[in-house]
């Protein structure tokens, strides 16, 4: 399996530069670059994951960038931006990981074969705050200047990663000049103010959508393996895809049998030398760090190997064998389920089961949603009545039903309410010791099991074990209301326990997710609240806060601490911050949500406090608190704290405001004298938000508010206007013309919004109305112009909402038919009562219901099923890319789901040509963007435009 190029730079580079050359000029400039640097290549698989290329092809699109993008610099404005837009995932997993810039420059050199097998790195000496590097070209290799401009954006750009300046890089010796290798030396700076970090994205947090987007794409990968027919593809698939997990020159895989030679597939080797691995694999020849080999093995048996493979003198780094076990472990479970499939491909239904499974689980974001999707594929895929999956809590030593399938109403309860006690269940002891499937009975099971069977409705079970490796999870149970006569067969055991391992999969990464949640949202040191969850806590007491109480943030800083880690060292320092954190908790209880912001900065929530008194009581309970003696390191000592206290009364929406006005008293109490506490009393001083409430709410009144149109078309005959959408703007007296997202946040805050949108409703059915003729102007068997309005949730249930359109159609004698009203899809709005009730009286009158934003929000499909819907509006997000194939799949997709329901469908956002001709090729009927109109004020334009194409 050898491909033409030498496998010397990994895609993630290229996929880098071609992206910026993207960026700055289009796929005319990628064509370009590629053209000058005589590659013939295709681009999808110049960015494919697993394509590497050879050194030589690296520097002469290096080269053609430069010279297309004419930008000498072009080279390290791609290496700064690596740790934010190029760098794998599995990666920026890995660096999140790192507490400092410092720790990542000294792991560098083991970073380096992810990338290139024709350079070597050493990190000669990190320090706190600067680092020197000595990088260098193996012999045969032409040295080149952008190359070195290229690590020089890399390491410049990595403090980035924690919410620092860029580092400043020194090249004082570089291999174009002669010398033996490239010397460059780092520094930055440490300096972070405390609310700088509200624009900072913590690498926690990039780290946890990148992970979720990890465990999708992994299961979504395992799926589609086992619905091909070929086992050979399934083979070179795990092996293509192992990139995703570890980046690495080569990767073997080793499937051994009980009869033959083993079968291989390989990546980036030749067949002789994949052959010469292989062997001393199975001899079990060590080969040191330059392979991380790893079992492709499930609960049901172990196929092979899976190797990752470095260059002379490269090893692997400390997580590698973390992430290649874990595909491992899905690549098995893939096999699991392509074995399961093989035996029963003729089973339509049971085939489909399984994969409606695969995608649940890649979708699901939680431990429950796990367990229901298991427990409803069971029954499908194994043939048996009833299903249920029970989680194992170790500590009480129970094991409790959570899902359920094929159990009516009182069944379900009596099962999801049953605890199951080991000591009083033998058959769980068994399982717990032997971690294989027991059957049951209700003639030969324990009493306690025989009367859930029976009150259940099953004659007989079985349940298996959900294993995480050799730690059980829980089980999922099969149950049959009959028992079969020959007993559970060893086919259906084996399905069963197919989805067992899937589900015990994507259960531990639910759990892992958790944990990387919880992570993200405390401190790692003390466990309190860290910043980000301190705000969310503060900004939602704030605003729920009842009316005659307050809410009360008091910022905490512990004065002279610096004294402790220089003299005891940090050690010391943070065993006195975990202790500190133990004495808040134990001196306010669960009244207080309590944070540590970064250093030895904590603050403290209270919420509904009756009055400032009471505020200023909690914070000297505090200050008290933390005069008592701690004992650290074999030494007494006495801490005190600078308190600044501010009190917010009431509702509103100053979370950030109030802790800021805390943090300023704080700084007053350490000025006069420390060990005190001080109090903000302008916690509560006016802003300019609260001015521009009061002005909204005096707009209508003074007819400030506006109308403009836009024009939306039909793309078989691109020449006819068919009608307009309405668009709010704000003429502000001070402030100019606003947008709607100026404003509209505000009125939906402030209870306006349904007032607007009444506004916006009557006046443009005037405007319509206002036209006379000209809006009546159309081609035989062609409809009169219409006026599309957008409504807000709280507008749908407005109980003006029906008179208003009523009126509003009477008054201006138009048919119900010209009005459009757009809501946009979410979850709130699916939740309000009446919901439906409401669109459908709109139907009654002949109004047209559109669905605004189609694929962004919440269970669209559920939308189009539940709600009475006339149109739909294909979101900009899926016009924007056309005519890319993957986007014209989806609105494909999209535009013969609506045909299906004879639904219309209008497309958003268009603003050029190439994507308004996709959009008329895919049979889309309506359009509306920039290209075909701007809004403008008055509907006279619109109707204009009309009669100037008629």
């Amino acid at each position: 399996m050898m491909t033409l190029e030498l496998r010397e730079t990994s895609s993630t580079t290229i996929s880098l530069l071609l992206g910026h050359v993207r960026a700055h000029g289009g796929d005319a400039a990628v064509a370009e670059v590629l053209a000058r640097a005589g590659v013939t290549e295709s681009v999808d698989w110049l960015e494919d994951t697993a394509t590497w290329v050879s050194y030589d092809t690296r520097i002469r699109l290096f080269e053609a960038a430069t010279i297309v993008l004419d930008d000498p610099r072009t080279m390290y404005t791609v290496g700064s931006t690596v740790v934010t837009d190029g760098l794998h995932p599995v990666l920026v997993q890995l660096l999140s990981a790192f507490a400092s810039p410092a720790a990542v420059y000294r792991q560098l050199p083991r970073l380096i074969p992810k990338f290139t097998t024709t350079s070597t790195m050493e990190s000669v000496s990190v320090r706190r705050t600067s680092a020197t590097l000595r990088y260098r070209l193996h012999e045969g290799y032409r040295p080149s200047r952008l190359d070195c401009q290229y690590a020089q954006g890399l390491f410049a750009a990595l403090p980035s990663m924690f919410g620092l300046n860029a580092a400043i890089v020194v090249h004082p010796e570089c291999q174009c000049d002669g010398y033996e290798c490239c010397i460059y030396e780092v520094t930055w700076s440490t300096r972070r103010r405390w609310w700088s970090l509200r624009s900072w994205t913590h690498p926690t947090n990039r780290s946890l959508v990148l992970l979720r987007e990890k465990v999708k794409e992994v299961q979504l990968a395992a799926a589609d393996l086992v619905g091909s027919d070929d086992v050979d593809d399934v083979l070179a698939r795990i092996v293509a895809r192992a990139s995703s997990a570890v980046l690495a020159p080569a990767y073997l895989l080793i499937m051994t049998s009980d009869h033959g030679e083993p079968v291989l597939r390989f990546q980036g080797l030749d067949a002789p030398k994949a052959a010469r691995i292989a062997a001393r694999i199975l001899h079990g020849d060590a080969l040191g760090d330059r392979a991380v080999i790893v079992d492709v093995a499930s609960s049901r048996r172990t196929y092979g190997h899976l190797a990752a493979l470095y260059s002379l003198g490269h090893t692997s780094m400390d997580g590698d064998r973390t992430l290649l076990e874990a595909y491992a472990g899905h690549a098995a479970a893939a096999l699991d389920l392509f074995t399961a499939l093989d035996d029963s491909r003729r089973e339509e239904s049971r085939a489909a089961a399984m994969l409606v499974l695969a995608h649940e689980l890649a979708t699901s974001n939680g431990s429950e949603a796990v367990a229901d999707a298991v427990a409803l594929a069971v029954p499908a895929i194994a043939g048996c009545d009833a299903a249920a999956v029970l989680l194992w809590d170790a500590g009480p030593g129970v094991m409790q039903a959570v899902a359920t399938a094929g159990l009516d109403a009182p069944r379900r309860e009596r099962m999801l309410a049953s605890p199951i006690l080991a000591a009083q269940t033998p058959e769980l002891v068994e399982l717990l010791a032997h971690q294989r499937p027991v059957p049951l009975s209700t003639l030969t099971a324990s009493p306690q099991l025989a009367g859930l069977l029976a009150e259940c409705g099953m004659a007989a079970a079985i349940i298996v074990p959900l294993l995480a490796g050799d730690v059980l999870m829980g089980v999922v149970a099969g149950g049959w209301r009959s028992a079969p006569e020959s007993g559970i067969s060893p086919s259906t055991l084996a399905r069963i326990e197919g989805v067992s391992h899937q589900g015990a999969i994507a259960l531990q990464n639910a759990r892992l997710l958790a944990t990387v949640r919880h992570q993200s949202l405390h401190d790692p040191l003390t466990g309190l609240a860290n910043r980000m969850l301190f705000a969310s806590e503060l900004d939602s007491a704030v605003s729920t806060c009842a009316e005659g109480s307050c809410t009360a943030v008091m910022f905490c800083d512990l004065d002279n601490f610096k004294q402790v880690n220089d003299v005891l060292g940090h050690g010391a320092g943070d065993e006195l911050l975990r202790q500190i954190a133990v004495r808040l908790r134990g001196c306010l209880g669960a009244e207080a949500t309590i944070g540590r912001l970064g250093g030895d900065e904590f603050a403290v929530l209270a919420r509904e406090l009756p009055g400032h008194e009471e505020a200023v009581h909690l914070a000297h309970r505090v200050v008290d608190s933390l005069n008592r003696p701690f004992h650290v390191s074999g030494h007494d000592l006495r801490i005190t704290a600078s308190v600044g206290v501010a009190v917010h009364n009431g509702p509103g929406d100053g979370g950030e405001r109030l802790l800021a006005a805390a943090d300023t008293a704080m700084y007053d109490a350490k000025r006069t004298g420390r060990n005190q506490v001080a109090f903000a009393d302008d916690s509560n001083r006016t802003d300019p938000a609260t001015s521009l409430h009061s002005e909204l709410a005096e707009a209508l009144k003074r007819s400030e508010m506006r109308l403009h149109y836009q024009p939306i078309v039909a793309l078989s005959s691109p020449d006819r206007v068919v009608g307009a959408e309405a668009l709010i703007r704000w003429d502000h007296p001070r402030l100019g013309l606003l947008a709607p997202a100026a404003f509209l946040p505000l009125a939906e805050e402030t209870g306006l919004v349904a007032d607007l949108d009444l506004w916006v409703l009557g006046e443009a059915l005037a405007d319509l109305a206002a036209l006379g003729a000209a809006a009546d102007l159309a081609a035989v068997g062609e409809a009169p112009l219409h006026v599309a309005v957008n409504l807000a949730s709280a507008t749908l249930v407005d109980p003006r909402l029906i008179p208003t359109v009523r009126a509003a159609l009477n008054r201006n004698r138009l048919r119900p038919d010209r009005l459009v009203l757009e809501i946009v899809e979410s979850r709130a709005l699916i939740d309000l009562p009446g919901v439906v009730e409401r669109l459908t009286e709109l139907r009654r009158l002949g109004v047209s219901i559109s669905l605004d934003d189609f694929g962004t929000g919440f269970s669209t499909l559920a939308w189009l099923n539940t709600l009475p819907v006339d149109q739909i509006k294909i979101d900009r997000t899926f016009t924007a890319n056309l005519p890319e194939p993957a986007s014209v799949a989806l609105v494909e997709g999209i535009i013969a789901l609506a045909q299906k329901l004879d639904i219309d469908v209008v497309a958003e956002g268009v603003e050029t040509e190439e994507q308004f001709a996709a959009l008329r090729e895919a049979g889309c009927a309506f359009a509306q963007g920039y290209l075909l109109g701007r809004p403008t004020p008055g509907f006279a334009s619109v109707a204009q435009a009309t009669l100037s194409r008629a």
